[in-house]
């Protein structure tokens, strides 16, 4: 009888325990860092250039993008470092594409972030929401853990 009172003991504190190690300390879900959200490709396939200055008000030309597969040229506000509202949109096939024009709407930063996004959602249709990204078809591609992106000026 001691026998099992000191094992019913001794699981009460393990369980006890354990409790208190999941509730004091350690890091919460949210100030875990996000990682890769996107599709992970590697440099043999998926590369941007673009210059760091551009010309143009109206419009973007990215020098060269290799995109894995269909994909978006995605240009965004660029909000404190930070992707804002959209404000350019180019759809590209897969394989290398040179000089690919982005016509520029409604932008009043001058900075902007030029990204690489797939098109797996529906065909020709970017299917991308800023607040659902896990869940979005049409998400990023990443290389090398980092985001296919770029930040240019463009005023």
């Amino acid at each position: 009888m001691n026998r099992t009172i000191l094992v019913v003991a001794l699981a009460a504190l393990g369980a006890a325990s354990l409790m208190v190690t999941g509730c004091a300390g350690g890091t919460s879900a949210a100030e875990k860092p996000m990682g890769v959200w996107g599709y992970v490709a590697s440099a043999d396939n998926a590369k941007l250039e673009v210059a760091d200055v551009q010309t143009g008000v109206n419009d973007l030309v990215v020098d060269s993008v290799l995109a894995p597969g269909d994909s978006w040229i995605v240009v965004h506000a660029d909000e404190n470092g930070k992707p804002g509202k959209r404000v350019g949109l180019q759809h590209v096939s897969k394989g290398e594409s040179t000089a690919v024009k982005v016509a520029l709407k409604n932008l009043t930063t001058s900075d902007v972030i030029v990204a690489v996004h797939a098109d797996r959602g529906t065909p020709g249709k970017f299917d991308f929401d800023m607040m659902k990204k896990e869940m979005s078809p049409d998400r990023p591609y990443f290389v090398g853990g980092k985001e296919l992106a770029s930040v240019v000026a463009v005023r």
